[in-house]
């Protein structure tokens, strides 16, 4: 049965989330449902992804310099918001990340639309201000349903939220035909925003430790952010330069086949896209303990190697470890790509969306 789908999230910056968005804007377009995508911000890459009659752009995403500005900003947002809501009513309006969730249920209230709320990070980690996880615990309770990707946060929700209302959806994986592959390189590959959360400041002193630029390894980061300057500096101070390289955000694909090794080193993570593609593209892992939707996937020894998070000599001397021992290497591969086909396959996982649809 067609059903009439509103799509809402902050802004489609390059990120695992806003890939996520896309591809299941895609399936529904596909199954033949009325779509709309609304962002707060005027992003173009939104427009070349997502037909232009389906896209809606607030142009809301204002940076706001005190608590009045914050408020009126809000307000202008859950105003907009409310607009489109009332003038067809009886949709899924489907929301991404809390602050955007918090703002689209509050302007679907009194509404005759369904809310599906997600949550797409380590919610008891994440670093929102106070006020927002004020407002998560009482407005929650309104959404129709709220989906996490990590059973920790599902767990979570349940001490504020009704557990018939919770669902654990997991992060999808495309699995492919391997197209020709590129030489395989002494590279140990990373993936993330530059920011404190993805610990690439850790994992920068643990390869510097490690003393695998000697024996012509290199770490490659790709991802922007605002702690770059601060991350080239320390490489630059430790004299490793010719070794690490910030690449921006570029086409990850060529990276993954290039590769040896990928390293998780956030402080906390939800389920990080980027950690199942690069399983998917066979790449052997390390991961930090506190990567808590991660480990949903991967066993220690088995299938990853878990490292404690924040510890750079057993990331140091675990990297060692994983780089000089391809049998070490290959078991791992085989390991935890049987584990995410049974769990991450796109199609599973897009089932279990129709499924949250069909939800009364």
């Amino acid at each position: 049965m067609k059903k009439k789908i509103i799509l809402v999230i902050s802004s489609i910056e390059k990120g695992g989330t806003q890939k996520n968005i896309i591809d299941l804007f895609n399936y529904w377009k596909k199954r033949g449902h009325d779509l709309k995508f609304i962002t707060f911000d005027k992003n173009t890459d939104t427009v070349n992804l997502v037909k232009k009659k389906n896209f809606i752009n607030l142009n809301l995403k204002n940076n706001s310099n005190n608590f009045f500005q914050s408020i009126f900003n809000n307000l202008s947002r859950i105003y907009q918001l409310r607009k489109i809501f009332k003038k067809s009513q009886n949709n899924h309006i489907v929301s991404f990340i809390s602050t955007t969730n918090i703002l689209t249920i509050i302007a679907n209230i009194g509404l005759k639309n369904k809310v599906i709320v997600c949550e797409r990070n380590d919610i008891e980690f994440q670093k929102i201000p106070k006020a927002w996880r004020i407002l998560r615990k009482i407005f929650y309770r309104f959404a129709d349903i709220i989906t996490a990707n990590s059973l920790k946060s599902c767990k979570y929700l349940q001490k504020f939220i009704s557990k018939r209302k919770i669902f654990f959806i997991q992060n999808h994986i495309f699995f492919k035909k391997k197209g020709s592959n590129l030489k395989k390189r002494k590279i140990i590959l990373a993936i993330g925003r530059l920011h404190y959360q993805k610990g690439f400041d850790v994992l920068i002193e643990a390869f510097y430790f490690s003393k695998l630029y000697i024996k012509g390894w290199k770490l490659v980061i790709l991802g922007e952010g605002p702690e770059r300057k601060q991350l080239e500096y320390k490489v630059k101070k430790l004299k490793i330069n010719n070794n690490v390289f910030f690449k921006g955000f570029v086409n990850p694909k060529n990276w993954y086949r290039r590769s040896r090794l990928f390293v998780l080193s956030s402080r906390f993570e939800g389920t990080p896209n980027v950690f199942l593609e690069a399983i998917s593209m066979g790449l052997p892992t390390i991961i930090n303990n506190n990567c808590t939707g991660a480990l949903y996937y991967v066993k220690d020894k088995i299938s990853s190697l878990v490292v404690k998070s924040g510890d750079i000599n057993e990331l140091s001397n675990t990297m060692v470890k994983l780089a000089l021992n391809e049998k070490l290497q290959k078991k791992i591969i085989t390991e935890s790509l049987k584990k995410i086909r049974l769990l991450a396959d796109s199609k599973k996982i897009f089932n279990k969306w129709d499924l949250i649809l069909k939800k009364k």
